[in-house]
Protein backbone atom coordinates (compact mmCIF):
# COMPACT_ATOMS: atom_id res chain seq x y z
CA UNK A 1 0.00 0.00 0.00
CA UNK A 2 2.87 2.36 0.76
CA UNK A 3 4.40 1.75 -2.64
CA UNK A 4 1.08 2.37 -4.33
CA UNK A 5 0.65 5.60 -2.39
CA UNK A 6 4.12 6.80 -3.39
CA UNK A 7 3.45 6.05 -7.02
CA UNK A 8 0.10 7.82 -6.77
CA UNK A 9 1.73 10.88 -5.24
CA UNK A 10 4.34 10.90 -8.02
CA UNK A 11 1.63 10.73 -10.66
CA UNK A 12 -0.23 13.64 -9.05
CA UNK A 13 3.03 15.64 -8.91
CA UNK A 14 3.88 15.04 -12.56
CA UNK A 15 0.31 15.77 -13.62
CA UNK A 16 0.42 19.08 -11.79
CA UNK A 17 3.81 19.86 -13.31
CA UNK A 18 2.52 19.07 -16.81
CA UNK A 19 -0.46 21.37 -16.28
CA UNK A 20 1.91 24.18 -15.29
CA UNK A 21 3.98 23.57 -18.41
CA UNK A 22 0.86 23.64 -20.59
CA UNK A 23 -0.32 26.90 -19.03
CA UNK A 24 3.12 28.41 -19.60
CA UNK A 25 3.09 27.37 -23.26
CA UNK A 26 -0.41 28.76 -23.82
CA UNK A 27 0.46 32.06 -22.16
CA UNK A 28 3.66 32.33 -24.17
CA UNK A 29 1.47 32.49 -27.29
CA UNK A 30 -0.28 35.62 -26.06
CA UNK A 31 -0.91 38.01 -28.92
CA UNK A 32 -3.19 40.85 -29.96
CA UNK A 33 -5.90 40.18 -32.54
CA UNK A 34 -7.80 42.93 -34.35
CA UNK A 35 -10.69 42.48 -36.75
CA UNK A 36 -13.47 44.64 -38.10
CA UNK A 37 -17.01 44.38 -36.79
CA UNK A 38 -19.41 46.38 -38.94
CA UNK A 39 -17.99 49.93 -38.90
CA UNK A 40 -15.92 49.40 -35.74
CA UNK A 41 -13.13 47.11 -34.56
CA UNK A 42 -12.64 44.38 -31.99
CA UNK A 43 -9.31 44.48 -30.15
CA UNK A 44 -8.64 41.10 -28.54
CA UNK A 45 -5.99 39.61 -26.29
CA UNK A 46 -5.67 35.90 -27.13
CA UNK A 47 -3.75 33.25 -25.20
CA UNK A 48 -3.80 30.72 -28.04
CA UNK A 49 -3.97 30.77 -31.83
CA UNK A 50 -7.41 31.30 -33.38
CA UNK A 51 -8.12 30.01 -36.93
CA UNK A 52 -8.15 32.82 -39.47
CA UNK A 53 -11.40 34.77 -39.73
CA UNK A 54 -13.14 32.76 -36.96
CA UNK A 55 -14.85 35.78 -35.42
CA UNK A 56 -17.31 33.85 -33.25
CA UNK A 57 -14.49 31.77 -31.76
CA UNK A 58 -12.35 34.85 -31.16
CA UNK A 59 -15.16 36.55 -29.25
CA UNK A 60 -15.56 33.41 -27.16
CA UNK A 61 -11.92 32.42 -26.54
CA UNK A 62 -10.23 35.83 -26.32
CA UNK A 63 -10.60 38.87 -24.12
CA UNK A 64 -12.06 41.40 -26.56
CA UNK A 65 -13.24 44.98 -26.43
CA UNK A 66 -14.81 47.23 -29.06
CA UNK A 67 -12.80 50.12 -30.50
CA UNK A 68 -15.02 52.69 -32.19
CA UNK A 69 -13.89 54.17 -35.50
CA UNK A 70 -14.97 57.67 -34.41
CA UNK A 71 -12.56 57.48 -31.47
CA UNK A 72 -9.69 56.45 -33.75
CA UNK A 73 -10.34 59.42 -36.00
CA UNK A 74 -10.04 61.77 -33.05
CA UNK A 75 -6.94 60.10 -31.60
CA UNK A 76 -3.37 60.08 -32.84
CA UNK A 77 -3.00 57.73 -35.84
CA UNK A 78 0.17 56.24 -34.35
CA UNK A 79 -0.27 53.07 -32.31
CA UNK A 80 2.36 50.80 -30.80
CA UNK A 81 2.09 47.03 -30.46
CA UNK A 82 4.84 45.42 -28.39
CA UNK A 83 4.07 41.76 -29.11
CA UNK A 84 2.73 39.85 -32.10
CA UNK A 85 -0.20 41.51 -33.82
CA UNK A 86 -2.70 39.52 -35.89
CA UNK A 87 -5.07 41.47 -38.13
CA UNK A 88 -7.98 39.94 -40.03
CA UNK A 89 -8.44 42.20 -43.05
CA UNK A 90 -11.87 42.75 -44.55
CA UNK A 91 -11.39 46.36 -45.68
CA UNK A 92 -7.92 47.71 -46.49
CA UNK A 93 -9.03 51.32 -46.06
CA UNK A 94 -10.07 50.80 -42.45
CA UNK A 95 -6.96 48.75 -41.74
CA UNK A 96 -4.90 51.66 -43.01
CA UNK A 97 -6.69 53.94 -40.57
CA UNK A 98 -5.77 51.63 -37.72
CA UNK A 99 -2.24 50.52 -38.66
CA UNK A 100 -0.64 53.20 -40.82
CA UNK A 101 2.43 54.73 -39.13
CA UNK A 102 2.18 52.26 -36.25
CA UNK A 103 5.08 50.47 -34.55
CA UNK A 104 4.68 46.70 -35.01
CA UNK A 105 7.62 44.27 -34.69
CA UNK A 106 5.73 41.09 -35.67
CA UNK A 107 2.68 41.35 -37.93
CA UNK A 108 0.34 38.72 -39.35
CA UNK A 109 -2.20 39.86 -41.96
CA UNK A 110 -5.02 37.52 -42.96
CA UNK A 111 -7.48 38.34 -45.71
CA UNK A 112 -11.09 37.67 -44.66
CA UNK A 113 -12.78 38.84 -47.83
CA UNK A 114 -13.34 37.36 -51.27
CA UNK A 115 -12.76 40.73 -52.93
CA UNK A 116 -9.42 41.27 -54.66
CA UNK A 117 -7.13 43.75 -52.92
CA UNK A 118 -5.88 46.62 -55.06
CA UNK A 119 -2.48 48.29 -54.76
CA UNK A 120 -2.52 50.38 -51.62
CA UNK A 121 0.42 51.02 -49.32
CA UNK A 122 0.63 50.45 -45.60
CA UNK A 123 3.51 52.06 -43.71
CA UNK A 124 4.79 50.22 -40.63
CA UNK A 125 7.58 51.25 -38.27
CA UNK A 126 10.02 48.78 -36.69
CA UNK A 127 8.70 45.75 -38.60
CA UNK A 128 10.87 42.64 -38.15
CA UNK A 129 8.69 39.76 -39.33
CA UNK A 130 5.66 39.62 -41.60
CA UNK A 131 3.24 36.73 -42.19
CA UNK A 132 0.52 36.97 -44.85
CA UNK A 133 -2.33 34.48 -45.21
CA UNK A 134 -5.23 34.12 -47.63
CA UNK A 135 -7.30 30.93 -47.16
CA UNK A 136 -8.81 31.37 -50.64
CA UNK A 137 -5.50 31.79 -52.50
CA UNK A 138 -4.52 28.96 -54.82
CA UNK A 139 -0.88 29.91 -55.32
CA UNK A 140 0.41 31.25 -51.99
CA UNK A 141 -2.09 30.87 -49.12
CA UNK A 142 0.63 31.35 -46.49
CA UNK A 143 3.84 33.38 -46.75
CA UNK A 144 6.46 34.52 -44.25
CA UNK A 145 9.23 37.04 -44.62
CA UNK A 146 11.86 38.37 -42.21
CA UNK A 147 12.64 42.04 -42.73
CA UNK A 148 15.61 42.18 -40.40
CA UNK A 149 17.03 40.73 -37.22
CA UNK A 150 19.90 41.61 -34.89
CA UNK A 151 21.94 38.94 -36.66
CA UNK A 152 21.15 40.33 -40.12
CA UNK A 153 24.08 41.29 -42.35
CA UNK A 154 23.10 44.94 -42.80
CA UNK A 155 22.28 45.42 -39.14
CA UNK A 156 25.40 43.62 -37.95
CA UNK A 157 27.57 45.73 -40.25
CA UNK A 158 26.00 48.97 -39.03
CA UNK A 159 26.62 48.00 -35.41
CA UNK A 160 30.25 47.14 -36.10
CA UNK A 161 30.76 50.52 -37.78
CA UNK A 162 28.99 52.28 -34.90
CA UNK A 163 26.35 53.61 -37.30
CA UNK A 164 23.36 51.73 -35.94
CA UNK A 165 20.05 52.61 -37.61
CA UNK A 166 17.85 54.72 -35.41
CA UNK A 167 14.72 53.89 -37.37
CA UNK A 168 13.15 51.14 -39.49
CA UNK A 169 10.34 51.80 -41.94
CA UNK A 170 8.53 49.30 -44.18
CA UNK A 171 6.23 50.05 -47.11
CA UNK A 172 3.77 47.18 -47.69
CA UNK A 173 1.84 46.80 -50.92
CA UNK A 174 -1.52 45.53 -49.65
CA UNK A 175 -2.03 43.62 -52.92
CA UNK A 176 0.25 40.98 -51.40
CA UNK A 177 -2.85 39.74 -49.54
CA UNK A 178 -4.21 38.28 -52.79
CA UNK A 179 -1.66 35.46 -52.62
CA UNK A 180 -1.20 35.42 -56.41
CA UNK A 181 2.58 35.68 -56.36
CA UNK A 182 5.53 35.29 -54.03
CA UNK A 183 6.43 38.04 -51.60
CA UNK A 184 9.49 40.12 -52.42
CA UNK A 185 11.43 42.59 -50.30
CA UNK A 186 14.02 45.22 -51.12
CA UNK A 187 15.88 47.09 -48.37
CA UNK A 188 18.00 50.22 -48.45
CA UNK A 189 20.14 50.89 -45.35
CA UNK A 190 21.63 54.18 -44.12
CA UNK A 191 18.98 56.45 -45.64
CA UNK A 192 19.51 59.84 -43.98
CA UNK A 193 16.75 61.66 -45.87
CA UNK A 194 13.82 59.51 -47.04
CA UNK A 195 12.05 62.31 -48.93
CA UNK A 196 15.22 63.14 -50.86
CA UNK A 197 16.20 59.51 -51.49
CA UNK A 198 12.67 58.47 -52.56
CA UNK A 199 11.00 61.64 -53.92
CA UNK A 200 8.01 59.78 -55.39
CA UNK A 201 6.89 58.10 -52.17
CA UNK A 202 3.52 59.20 -50.82
CA UNK A 203 3.57 59.38 -47.03
CA UNK A 204 3.17 61.80 -44.17
CA UNK A 205 6.69 62.93 -43.28
CA UNK A 206 5.43 64.46 -40.02
CA UNK A 207 4.72 60.93 -38.76
CA UNK A 208 8.43 60.08 -38.73
CA UNK A 209 10.07 60.29 -35.30
CA UNK A 210 12.47 63.17 -34.76
CA UNK A 211 15.35 60.78 -33.97
CA UNK A 212 15.17 59.11 -37.39
CA UNK A 213 18.62 60.26 -38.53
CA UNK A 214 19.58 57.04 -40.31
CA UNK A 215 16.82 54.77 -41.61
CA UNK A 216 16.59 51.19 -42.84
CA UNK A 217 13.90 51.37 -45.54
CA UNK A 218 12.21 48.19 -46.83
CA UNK A 219 9.71 47.76 -49.66
CA UNK A 220 7.55 44.62 -49.54
CA UNK A 221 5.77 43.88 -52.78
CA UNK A 222 4.51 41.17 -55.16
Amino acid sequence: MKVTGAVSNQLVFFAALWCCVCVTVVRSNNHTLIFQKESNFRNCSCFSSIPDCSIALANLACNCKTVYSKDINKASPNFSYGNELVVWVSDTATVGLLLNYSSIPNLRLSLCSRNAVLTEYLIIFGLKKLCVTNPEANAYPLQNITIYSTAGTAVKSSLQNNTGFSFYISFLNMALLNGDSKLKAYSVPNVTNIAEYFPDLQYDITSLPSEANSSFVTFIYV
